[in-house]
Parts: structure tokens; C-alpha cells; sequence
């Protein structure tokens, strides 16, 4: 199957999932039909040992498609539009499935594409990693399940302060606050992800843990 937004291949049962657009691998109409079709793919397939999402260029991603954005507002009789719906479930089935994922991040990680690397279940991140929710600046919020799963890790006092102030968080302080799990170099991002994958997918309570909410610091003690 084809996609137009990403690259989506196997190797060794290990799914790769890469975005596309660079260099700001924005997330357009086209990338979130792509991205639902690519999880439904994934789900289909037993003998997958793990998932790793990257990105071609100098960053993960600047978000969704401002404009687009803004038009499904504009034009939706609904609260929330039905493509805003499909996209957040996407993600929800991401964070749902039971092999371990693992989103490797660089350059700036805006919106939606932080919503994303919050649906995976753990985030390997270089030292200047960008991280931002900056909706707000437009009049919106995050409507991709980000949100619940920021709360999980930050609690309500540090998330409603990152969302209503669009502040980026980088690198150590990410670290510190457990939205990423480790900092390596940039060259290293997809190395790491597969060795998190390795070590959870071969230990049973691991994996038990992981499906829980559990840091990796948590489930490897470090």
C-alpha cells in the first residue's frame, strides 16, 4: 500500500513508521488519513515485536496544518469536526496496542506532533528537543488525546501551565518531567528506540507494566 505524507516499512517485526514532509514534516489532511490507515495496518498484524515513529529532516514535526486546522473549525456544524475525531482515535489505537512503541524526536515537536509522540509509549529525544503545545496562540486547544496522557505524567498544574502558555520545553527539563524518557544524540534516536523495544517486548512484566502507563525509568529502574 501507498502513502502520500509518510513512509511506512517492516523490518525484522519491527514497523516503521516515518514521517515525510520535511523539513517541517507538517501534518496535513493527506498525513492523518495515511496515519489511520497505517494503524489499522499495524493492528492487523500479529507478529509485530514493536513500533518506531521518526521523522526525515531536522524535525519531528511543527504540527498540524494551521489553516486546515482552522477551516474544519470554521466549517463544522459540530463541536469537535469528524476529522478531528478520526485522527485523535488513531492516536488512542497507537497508545492502545500491546507491543511497545517508541516515537524518536529532534528539532521542534509542536501540537499535534507532540500529540502524537504522547501516544507512543516512550519518547527518546536529542538534548534540544523542542516540545510545545501552542494552540492556545490560535484559539484552540489540543484535540488529539494529548492532553489526557500530558495530565497522567504532569498532573493538572504543569499541564494546564505548558497548554495556556504555549512554553517550550527542552531537553533536561523534558527529561526531568518524564515527557521524554531518554536524550541521546541525534544519529542514536532510532538505535535507542529499538533497544527500549528489545528490552520491554522480551520481558512479560515489562511489557504488563508498560500497558499500565509506566515510565521507562520506572519499568527498568534506572
Amino acid at each position: 500500500m501507498s502513502y502520500k505524507a509518510l513512509k511506512y516499512y517492516i523490518e525484522e517485526n519491527i514497523a516503521r513508521i516515518r514521517l515525510a514532509r520535511p523539513p517541517k514534516n507538517e501534518m496535513n489532511i493527506p498525513f492523518f488519513e495515511d496515519f489511520f490507515r497505517v494503524v489499522e495496518e499495524i493492528q492487523q498484524n500479529k507478529n509485530l515485536q514493536g513500533v518506531i515513529i521518526a521523522a526525515e529532516g531536522r524535525h519531528f514535526s511543527s504540527g498540524a496544518d494551521i489553516g486546515e486546522l482552522l477551516s474544519l473549525f470554521a466549517h463544522s456544524e459540530s463541536l469537535v469536526p469528524q476529522l478531528i475525531e478520526k485522527n485523535s482515535l488513531a492516536f488512542a489505537r497507537l497508545y492502545q496496542l500491546k507491543i511497545p512503541v517508541v516515537s524518536c524526536l529532534k528539532g521542534i515537536c509542536y501540537g499535534a506532533g507532540l500529540e502524537l509522540a504522547l501516544s507512543t509509549h516512550f519518547r527518546v529525544a536529542t538534548p534540544k528537543t523542542r516540545l510545545s503545545f501552542p494552540e492556545t496562540g490560535f484559539g484552540i486547544m489540543p484535540g488529539l488525546g494529548g492532553l489526557s496522557r500530558m495530565l497522567e505524567l504532569l498532573g493538572k498544574g504543569k499541564t494546564l501551565y505548558y497548554v495556556l502558555s504555549g512554553d517550550s520545553i527542552v531537553g533536561e527539563e523534558a527529561l526531568n518531567l518524564g515527557l521524554v524518557d531518554r536524550l541521546v544524540d541525534k544519529d542514536k534516536l532510532e538505535e535507542n528506540a529499538l533497544e527500549i523495544i528489545k528490552e520491554v517486548a522480551g520481558d512479560s512484566s515489562k511489557l504488563q507494566e508498560m500497558l499500565s502507563g509506566k515510565s521507562l525509568k520506572k519499568i527498568t529502574n534506572e
